[in-house]
């Protein structure tokens, strides 16, 4: 059977489509509605991060109608990612409903660290037994553009109070992930491109971003919460002036509060079959460990990943 002609070429850019809309007052879906007899559309109404880049199921309906279409409405209500739905559920439950008492499972490895020292340890380890193993963070500090081959910016900043009185604290220091693959004199790659982050030797020594993250999946999944969502009087807070993200940081703070739930649901569901967890707020990180507790029932994978550390420059 053949295509639909116009099937070949369904979707223009997505820069391209969005621009189109914003020009016309209409949907991105309702070029899509237009060129084909039937559209099947996935819709993830929590993968919106953006202002201007959400569809709800509700527009669809009504784009449907509006062009003399039958619109059929399904819930896909299980994720497989995480080694099934149990832990997607905790997540939303997290963010968006009553947090719940993490009760483990049997595949799947959640805990929390006190800090990114443990949680970069953790990560290096993984990654020597060789797992996909990656770190991610909210956008909570800047991000240098750099050109291609040049040495990547320490620009995540976090300061870590000594474990105890007379213990002084540290600055964990780490690179966002890069824009263009980085190599060293002898070709061996030390931070490959932001589209082959995920995957590709070299990522697991930057930290990405939602941008880098959505859409793409590992084994293990590190994540910092930053500043810019917070726990305190029994709900999430948003402080979008915390946030480095020039099309977000100027909103309400309600508003923004969405996104940025939004926002760290992605980095908390890359992660296949572990994921540790640390927030740089304390009260919030304070709070984590009622649902989590203070280790994951299988923290034993923390000791059977253990290994060498790969000689690795962080920058």
């Amino acid at each position: 059977m053949s295509a639909h002609p116009a099937a070949r070429e369904l979707f223009p850019p997505a820069g391209s489509l969005r621009a189109t809309a914003r020009q016309t007052g209409a949907l991105v879906i309702d070029s899509v509605v237009e060129q084909v007899p039937l559209a099947a559309i996935f819709l993830n109404e929590r993968q919106v991060i953006r202002p201007h880049e959400d569809t709800t199921v509700a527009e669809i309906s009504a784009v449907a109608r509006r062009a003399g279409r039958t619109h059929r409405h399904l819930e896909l209500d299980a994720s497989f990612r995480c080694t099934g739905a149990a832990y997607t559920g905790w997540v939303d439950a997290l963010l968006y409903g009553t947090p719940l008492p993490w009760t483990g499972h049997a595949d799947y490895d959640l805990g929390l660290v006190r800090d990114p020292f443990q949680l970069e340890s953790r990560i290096d380890r993984a990654t020597a037994a060789g797992h996909t193993t990656r770190a991610t963070a909210g956008f909570c500090w800047p991000w240098t553009r750099t050109r291609p081959g040049t040495r990547l910016p320490l620009d995540i900043a976090i300061d870590v109070p000594g474990a105890h009185a007379g213990v002084d604290k540290r600055t964990w220091r780490a690179a966002w992930n890069a824009a263009h693959t980085l190599t060293d004199p002898d070709g061996r790659v030390l931070a490959p491109r932001s589209q082959l982050w995920a995957s590709h030797e070299g990522g697991h020594r930057q930290v990405g971003c939602v941008y880098t993250a959505q859409g793409l999946e590992y084994h293990h999944a590190g994540v910092i919460i930053g500043p810019d969502l917070t726990w305190a009087d029994g709900r999430w807070h948003a402080h979008p002036d915390r946030s480095h993200d020039p099309r977000l940081r100027s909103l309400p703070a309600e508003r923004y509060l969405r996104y940025a739930l939004n926002t760290y649901r992605v980095p908390l569901t890359r992660g296949t079959h572990a994921t540790r967890i640390h927030a740089t707020d304390s009260a919030t990180q304070h709070f984590l460990h009622r649902p989590i507790g203070r280790t994951s029932p299988n923290h034993r994978q923390d000791r059977v990943s253990a290994g060498p550390r790969p000689d690795a420059d962080r920058g």
